[in-house]
C-alpha cells in the first residue's frame, strides 16, 4: 500500500459512471502498456454509477493502488472531473475519458511529446459517434471559434494530457459547462496563455452500452447550457 503515497510522474484521471462491464479491461490495457514506461497512477472519479461499478472498483483497490472518489449521487461530468483535478498531484495529469472510446495505447504518443506543448490534446481522427453527435459538435464548434481563440480541431474531446502547471491554475469551481468540460477547459487555458499540441488518435466505439449524456432528445437543454456556459467563460474573471 506504500506505494499509493511515492510521487507519480503520470497520473491518469478517469470520469467513471456506469462502466461495470468495461472498467478492469480497461484499468488492465493502461496498467499493461504504462508499466514499462513511466511511473504512474490512477485516479477515478466515479460519479454514482447504479450498476455495479461502486462495487467493483471498490474490491480491486488494492491490485490497482488507484485513488477512488465516489459520489452517493451523481454530480454530472464536469464535477467529476474537477473532484479528480483536486485530487491530482504528479508532473503530468492525463484526463482520459473511460467509455472504452480512447484508444489506452495512445496514451504512449501523447506521454512521448509532453515536452512539446503545456497542453496535448488527442483530436478524434476517425470519430465513432453517432451523426447526430458530430453535427452537434460542429454547430458548437463554430460558435466556440467565434469567442475563442483556440488553436485545437477537436476542443471538446475527453483524452487531454498537461502538465501540473495548467491544471493547478485552473480554476473550475463553478462548472459552466456542466456536461462540457473540455469546451470550457481548453478555453480558459487558451486565456491563460497555455500552449497547446494536438495528436490525431484511434477513436473507437463505445465499448458497451449506450452515451450517458448527449441523448439526441437532450441536445436542445445541453446546446442550451453550453452557450450560456461559453459565454459566461468568455467573459469571466480566470
Amino acid at each position: 500500500m506504500k506505494d499509493r503515497f511515492i510521487k507519480k510522474d503520470l497520473q491518469i484521471l478517469l470520469p467513471v459512471y456506469n462502466e461495470g462491464k468495461f472498467i478492469l479491461k480497461l484499468l488492465n490495457n493502461i496498467t499493461k502498456t504504462l508499466k514499462n514506461l513511466v511511473n504512474f497512477q490512477i485516479i477515478i472519479s466515479e460519479d454514482g454509477s447504479t450498476d455495479l461499478t461502486q462495487e467493483i472498483l471498490k474490491k480491486n483497490l488494492k491490485k490497482f493502488k488507484y485513488i477512488l472518489l465516489s459520489q452517493k449521487k451523481r454530480v454530472g461530468y464536469s464535477q467529476a472531473v474537477t473532484n479528480g483535478i483536486k485530487k491530482a498531484s504528479s508532473e503530468y495529469l492525463l484526463i482520459m475519458d473511460a467509455d472504452g472510446q480512447c484508444d489506452y495505447n495512445d496514451i504512449t504518443r501523447l506521454w512521448k511529446k509532453r515536452n512539446k506543448a503545456d497542453i496535448i490534446a488527442g483530436y478524434r481522427a476517425n470519430r465513432k459517434d453517432y451523426m447526430y453527435r458530430k453535427i452537434f459538435s460542429k454547430l458548437c464548434y463554430l460558435v466556440y471559434k467565434i469567442l475563442f481563440n483556440v488553436p485545437l480541431r477537436d476542443p471538446s474531446f475527453g483524452f487531454s494530457l498537461m502538465n501540473k502547471k495548467v491544471y493547478q491554475s485552473m480554476n473550475l469551481k463553478k462548472n459552466m459547462c456542466p456536461v462540457g468540460f473540455f469546451w470550457e477547459f481548453n478555453a480558459i487555458a487558451s486565456m491563460k496563455k497555455f500552449t497547446f499540441l494536438e495528436v490525431g488518435i484511434n477513436h473507437k466505439k463505445r465499448a458497451s452500452g449506450k452515451t450517458k449524456i448527449y441523448h439526441i432528445y437532450d441536445l436542445p437543454k445541453i446546446a442550451i447550457q453550453h452557450l450560456i456556459g461559453l459565454l459566461l467563460v468568455k467573459f469571466s474573471k480566470h
